[in-house]
Parts: structure tokens; C-alpha cells; sequence
């Protein structure tokens, strides 16, 4: 599994789903933030319709309570809005007796009086917003002081409360929060509306909290849903990736499969692929050019090599006959041939043929094997002329004894390597005296 993992096929599908997945990763928490938002606000907006829902409905049960106006003035009319406030409170909360009939104790300050009424009033409208909402919600009303002067749906003291901050927002006109605050009953959200009166002045603020439990088994689903979708989309990819991938890198398999068989000594190996306009078919053409040249070139050394053995065997075979030939003619000096002139000067003449021919033999070995190993020429700046009277001079075998020599008096200067134009000039010497 290690060597698997290892391979270029791996490698690059692991990469490609090491991609996705942080592609996938980012769009699932944009996703899971957006859903999160969006589940805030259509409970805060829904939590703002409980509210109005709650303000019309006191407002209508305020009018429906309310009677002929009673002669006497303000502080005459104050025990009969105590009444209303007590029945409108008494049908909104049920938990609360019917006070209709109540009575106001003698001396009581209008002051005293007006907070009975306002607190009567929050109350009810607590308790209308309360029992209006389609969900469980705790109301807290707060007066312009930003005191609270009523409550429903829970006890006032388990009921979170938002910063002063907030509370100041909402009583400028805008909506506060929302928050999530942690209470006893679990994390909840809060948030603040402005109450407002018939001319749209701000009179207190309305705090509403509701549990997040059921955006909470919502976020908790997509966050399933998420892991599971992005976990299969994963999956698909890791299969279609190693697919293909696969399928790409099979022309570099079918490359790898051919250089081990040149690297074999199978010289006629190709990869044989298909054109391809691709960087894969570029590497096809090189490697099948590379191929190529390296089969041309062991076949130029096999040749070379060839030749070489052959005219090896040619030279010894040439050598054999003027070895043999200068012994005879030492032999035969020895056994007295010395004494006559004429015969020395042909064993002598004899014998310093057969020594030019091995010296030419020699010179022609030794130019092979510089040819061979590729020896760089060492070129150089000289008179041509005094080159060929040199080999002219040294003579060749079977060159006549006297020779016709027309030679420019200016020198004929060339840049060339030296010992390789006293070869030639001496091969073409060599060829004139022979086939002349």
C-alpha cells in the first residue's frame, strides 16, 4: 500500500482530492454560517410580528374596555383607567383574578396611580405577546428608564436580559440584537423592539427570547448532511480521479515499459504511441528520436569495431610478408652475401622497401586509431608547400627516382592540422606510385 501510495498516479489524485475537499470544506461553512443567519433573522422577524401581534391586540381590547368618559377631570378619570387596565390584564393573563371592581385606596397620588396603570398595561401586553406566539417566548417590558415594568412566559429573574447598549439602540427606534445568550433553560435569543406610540414616539421596548433549540436541530442536520454529501463527493472523486489519472498515465507507463527494454539491449524498442499534441506526445517523439540515434550509434561502433578487426587481420597479414621478407634478406647477408657489391645493393634496396612499407603500415595505424578515439584536431597555421616537399623527400614505395617538382615561390599558407594533411598528402603519394 506504501509503494502505492508512493506512485505518481496516486500522488496527483490524493492532490486533487486534497483540493476538493478544502474547495468543499469552505463552501460548506459559507453555506452553514449563511443557513445560520438566515434562521436568525426569520426568528427575529418572526419574534417582530408576535410583537405588533401583541400591541393591536391590547390596543383593541383597551378601546373594547373603555366607557363614556366620566365628568370631573383627569384626576377623577384615573380610578376608572385602574379599572380598564385590571379587566384588559385580567383577559390577557389568565393566571391573573378579575379585579373589575377594585378600588382605589383614598389619598392614593396620581403618581402612584399612573405606574399602576402603565405597569397593568406591560402586563397585559406581556402576557398578549406571550400567548399570541406560535413558540415559547419570554417577554420582559422595559419603560423609557429602561427598567422593567413587566413580564410573561417566565419568572423575570430567569429571563436574559440584553446590555444596556442594546436596550439604548432599541429605545433610539431600531431593532437590538439579536444575541444568543446561555440561561438556565439553555442557550437563547434575544432580541429588542422599540414600543411606539399613535404618533410613532418611542414609549419603552419589548425584549423577547426564544430557545435556539430549533435552529439549533436545523444547523445540526445541515452539519449531517454536509459531512455525508461532502464525504461521498469525496469519495466519487478519490474513484473517478484514480480512473483518470489512470487513463492519462498510461502512454508514461508504456514509455517506463520501453526504456527498460532498450536499458535490456532490445536497441529496436519504440514506444509506438499515437501523435499527441500534449507534453506526453512531445516526450514520445523525444524519446523515440533519443531511440533512434542511440540505436544509429551502437550501430556506427559495431561497424567501426568491424572494421577495426579487419583491418587488424589485413595489417598483420601485411606486416607478415615485409617482416618475413627483411629476415630472409638479413639471412642472406649472413651467409656472405656481402661480398658482392651488386647483390648487396639489391638486398639493401630490398630491404629498405619493405621498411617503408611497414613504416606506411604503421603511419596508417596509428592515424585509425586517432580517428577512432576522436582525437580533436590540432590546427595550425604553416606553409603548404614545404609540407609536401617533406613527403616528397621522405618518398613512398614505387616512387620513381626522379620526379618533376613546380612549386610557387610565395608559400601557400593554410590553418589545418598538420599531421592529418602529411597523411593525406602521403596516401595520395602512395596511390599515384601504385596505380600510375
Amino acid at each position: 500500500m506504501r509503494h502505492a501510495l508512493g506512485t505518481l498516479r496516486w500522488r496527483l489524485t490524493l492532490t486533487f482530492v486534497g483540493l476538493l475537499a478544502l474547495l468543499l470544506a469552505g463552501l460548506g461553512a459559507y453555506q452553514y454560517l449563511a443557513l445560520q443567519r438566515i434562521l436568525k433573522d426569520v426568528q427575529v422577524s418572526s419574534l417582530g410580528g408576535d410583537v405588533n401581534a401583541g400591541i393591536a391586540l391590547v390596543r383593541g381590547e383597551i378601546a373594547n374596555q373603555r366607557g363614556p368618559a366620566t365628568p370631573g377631570g383627569p384626576a377623577q378619570n384615573r380610578p376608572a383607567e385602574v379599572a380598564r387596565a385590571l379587566r384588559v390584564r385580567s383577559v390577557l393573563c389568565a393566571n391573573v383574578p378579575n379585579h373589575t371592581d377594585a378600588a382605589i385606596p383614598t389619598g392614593t397620588t396620581l403618581r402612584v396611580i399612573a405606574e399602576a396603570v402603565t405597569t397593568l398595561r406591560a402586563d397585559a401586553l406581556a402576557c398578549a405577546i406571550a400567548h399570541s406566539s406560535g413558540q415559547s417566548v419570554a417577554v420582559l417590558v422595559f419603560g423609557p428608564a429602561l427598567a422593567p415594568i413587566g413580564s410573561a412566559g417566565q419568572p423575570e429573574a430567569q429571563i436574559p436580559r440584553l446590555d444596556s447598549g442594546t436596550l439604548d439602540s432599541a429605545m433610539q427606534g431600531r431593532s437590538g440584537g439579536p444575541d444568543v445568550i446561555d440561561s438556565q433553560a439553555g442557550p437563547q435569543l434575544v432580541a429588542a423592539f422599540p414600543i411606539a406610540n399613535r404618533v410613532d414616539s418611542v414609549t419603552g421596548v419589548i425584549q423577547l427570547s426564544t430557545s435556539t433549540s430549533t435552529i439549533d436541530d436545523v444547523l445540526s442536520g445541515e452539519r449531517n448532511n454536509l459531512a455525508i454529501g461532502g464525504a461521498i463527493v469525496l469519495l466519487v472523486a478519490l474513484l473517478v480521479g484514480l480512473l483518470l489519472t489512470g487513463r492519462a498515465l498510461a502512454p508514461l507507463r508504456r514509455l517506463t515499459a520501453t526504456s527498460r527494454a532498450l536499458a535490456g539491449g532490445d536497441l529496436r524498442a519504440r514506444s509506438r504511441l499515437e501523435p499527441r499534441r500534449d507534453e506526453v506526445g512531445t516526450l514520445a517523439h523525444s524519446f523515440d528520436d533519443m531511440a533512434d540515434r542511440i540505436e544509429a550509434a551502437f550501430t556506427a561502433q559495431a561497424e567501426s569495431e568491424a572494421r577495426m578487426r579487419r583491418f587488424i587481420a589485413d595489417a598483420s597479414h601485411e606486416l607478415r610478408t615485409p617482416i618475413t621478407a627483411l629476415k630472409g634478406y638479413i639471412d642472406v647477408l649472413r651467409r656472405g652475401v656481402a661480398r658482392d657489391p651488386e647483390s648487396l645493393d639489391a638486398a639493401l634496396d630490398a630491404m629498405a622497401r619493405e621498411s617503408e612499407r611497414m613504416r606506411v603500415l604503421i603511419l596508417d595505424l596509428l592515424t585509425l586509431a586517432r580517428i577512432d578515439a576522436q582525437r580533436p584536431l590540432e590546427t595550425e597555421t604553416f606553409d603548404l608547400t614545404e609540407v609536401i616537399r617533406g613527403v616528397l623527400d621522405e618518398g613512398v614505395p614505387g616512387m620513381p627516382d626522379q620526379l618533376d617538382r613546380d612549386f610557387d615561390s610565395e608559400p601557400v599558407l593554410i590553418s589545418a592540422d598538420r599531421g592529418a594533411v602529411v597523411t593525406v598528402a602521403r596516401n595520395l603519394l602512395v596511390n599515384a606510385c601504385k596505380y600510375a
